[in-house]
């Protein structure tokens, strides 16, 4: 299908670009709006809901089937029973309430709904045999595991710009550009080792990701909710995370063509008065004519030019210093693993006891019986194949150096999601040279707007604070 809408382009191999034919296209198929929103995900659904509701007309452009990004939810096709695996809580913030609110979800805290289970650590890239990590690694201690979480959020409380985007002083702070291991080692915080490793997941080597980086993943406020210092997390309140973006859908859609779901960008032209976006959509190709485009997915260089953005100079010079993660989330059905075990990875041998990745990243029972959670991460690519067959191997590992006993059914994904490219970074030589001074000055120019986690966190709290103060104020004002 996709070459017989070259007829509605003139392609520029060389350049990477498209010229759009604007009058290939039938009227029924041009849609004439006020913003085109690229990507459905948590960012691109939030600021089309609230443009729609201040009046202004909107579409949205999403590759999959539905709108949610990083939210997973598996649902029982016998008993409908739901539990999410992708997203499982937010900030139980007035932003977050306010907009499930409006949409009639439920939240309640999450440590309120959390599945019963026995931690437990093995190496789970080697024998993959139960252990107890000795008392030697500062993270075993609660007290100072505590302790470690008021030192770090002292630290993190010294850089209030943090808060919201990436909007940093001149010159950076020379701890924002330390490793985070030497950050730990600096301040005596080797105790916060093992909750970096549990909760900021995706990000490949954690001790060796730039300290800017976990401080965005990991700010004072997540910190203090998880500690029992504020207010605790929120979650679905019927395990659903993906019903929000599914009453988004109805809300935004109404029967129109506002949200354009398993559909291709083609082309994207921005050098005059609007900007011209040539789709294939399952009912044929489409061109939307938008005033103004939000950029909603992960601006990797590639990425971008697999959608043929006319990209300038200054953008392709930005967009190509982006390096990232990757990280995947999956069920398994039959896994042998006991029901009430929560397996963490750990490596004695390793600096602080943190596995070195890519690998498992954690294993745990699900809200339905039978079920396994399972994360995996990976600094470098990998394929689907391989992330599937080293899980697959790690559990068998586990079941036999253990002795759990099984059922011999076959272990089977039942649910299985690759969000790649993940955590967008840079060097720390970028980032002390300005380089997210240059990536906000980006903002409204060539009638574009950028949003999502390479702008403030993955954390869809903050997004959403974030598109309330700045996106939605400055793309508005713009129109």
């Amino acid at each position: 299908m996709v070459s017989s809408s070259l007829a509605f382009l003139a392609l520029a191999p060389s350049l990477g670009a498209a010229t759009i034919n604007v009058a290939s296209y039938l009227s029924s198929a041009i849609l004439v709006r006020d913003v085109a929103v690229i990507g459905g995900g948590s960012s691109g659904t939030y600021a089309a809901v609230h443009l729609k509701r201040a009046g202004y007309s909107v579409t949205v452009v999403e590759k999959t089937g539905r709108l949610g990004g990083h939210v997973d939810t598996y649902q029982d096709a016998v008993t409908g029973q739901t539990f999410d695996y992708g997203v499982v809580a937010l900030l139980n913030t007035s932003v977050v309430r306010d907009y499930f609110n409006s949409f009639n979800e439920s939240l309640v805290p999450f440590a309120d709904v959390g599945t019963p289970a026995t931690p437990g650590f093995a190496n789970l890239k080697t024998d993959g045999l139960l252990v107890a990590p000795p008392l030697t690694l500062a993270w075993t201690d609660p007290a100072a595991v505590f302790a470690s979480f008021l030192g770090y959020g002292a630290q993190v409380s010294l850089y209030p710009f943090l808060v919201g985007g990436y909007n940093l002083p001149e010159p950076v702070p020379e701890d924002l550009l330390l490793p985070f291991g030497d950050f730990l080692a600096k301040y005596n915080l080797a105790a916060f080792a093992n909750t970096a490793f549990s909760i900021a997941q995706g990000m490949g080597n954690v001790l060796s990701v730039t300290t800017l980086y976990v401080f965005k993943y990991l700010p004072k406020t997540t910190i203090d909710a998880f500690a029992g210092l504020a207010p605790p997390p929120v979650t679905s309140a019927r395990f659903n995370f993906q019903a929000l973006y599914n009453k988004a859908l109805a809300y935004l859609d109404a029967g129109t063509s506002n949200v354009l779901l398993s559909s291709t960008v083609l082309a994207i032209e921005r050098d005059g008065p609007r900007v011209l976006i040539a789709l294939l959509t399952p009912s044929g190709p489409k061109l939307i004519i938008a005033k103004k485009l939000v950029m909603a997915i992960q601006p990797k260089l590639a990425t971008l030019q697999d959608l043929h953005l006319d990209l300038n100079r200054e953008e392709t010079s930005i967009f190509s210093q982006f390096n990232n993660s990757y990280y995947w989330d999956m069920v398994i059905k039959n896994s042998g693993l006991p029901s009430n075990l929560s397996l963490g990875n750990v490596d004695l041998s390793a600096p602080l006891g943190v596995a070195p990745m890519p690998g498992v990243l954690s294993l745990g029972p699900a809200r339905i019986p039978d079920l396994t959670v399972g994360y995996y991460t990976s600094p470098g690519p990998m394929s689907d194949a391989q992330v599937k067959a080293d899980v697959l191997a790690t559990i068998a590992r586990v079941v036999s150096a253990n002795g759990f006993p099984t059922s011999g059914a076959t272990p089977e994904f039942v649910g299985f999601n690759a969000h790649r490219p993940f955590w967008l970074t840079v060097s720390p030589q970028a980032i002390a040279g300005g380089f997210y001074d240059r990536l906000n000055g980006l903002q409204g120019k060539r009638n574009t707007w950028w949003t999502g986690a390479t702008f403030v966190a993955h954390d869809s709290s903050a997004i959403w604070a974030w598109s309330e103060a700045v996106l939605l104020p400055g793309l508005k004002g713009s129109l």
